[in-house]
């Protein structure tokens, strides 16, 4: 009986700690204001750079023309992903922190845009797939 319950308890253990990492990839997916800003497509492409650092370019479309981004900082842990960029939109430059999960087959997260000035432009949720 004893071993039956070490058996059920390693189990157990094995099954929390197989969660899912983020993999690399292409993603795609939506943003959406909370703010009332708008929505748009997101893209995300994501490889593994050297020494545990990743590599990752984001486009989103906004007003139906894609926008390009330049990437500050990327950090990927397991299912979770921290990333911010800059961009400019209609001659504002402005940066986006976002953060996300990866749950079941889409990272799923929340993003906040500021200004250069560092005052709060928009926030919103996004969400992306990785393609096949």
């Amino acid at each position: 009986m004893k071993i039956l319950k070490v058996i059920i308890i390693l189990f157990g253990l094995l099954m929390v700690s197989s969660a899912a990492d983020i993999a690399a990839g292409q993603y795609s997916g939506d943003w959406k204001s909370t703010g009332g800003g708008g929505n748009g497509s997101f893209k995300m492409s994501l490889e593994p750079g050297a020494g545990g650092t990743w590599k990752m370019d984001v486009v989103f479309s906004f007003g139906g023309t894609d926008v390009k981004t330049t990437m500050r900082t990327v950090k990927v842990e397991g299912s979770k992903i921290d990333a911010s960029y800059d961009f400019d939109l209609m001659g504002n430059a402005l940066t986006s922190h976002i953060k996300g999960e990866l749950k079941g087959a889409t990272i799923e997260g929340t993003y906040q845009t500021t200004a250069a000035d560092g005052s709060a432009a928009d926030e919103g949720v996004w969400n992306a797939s990785r393609g096949k």
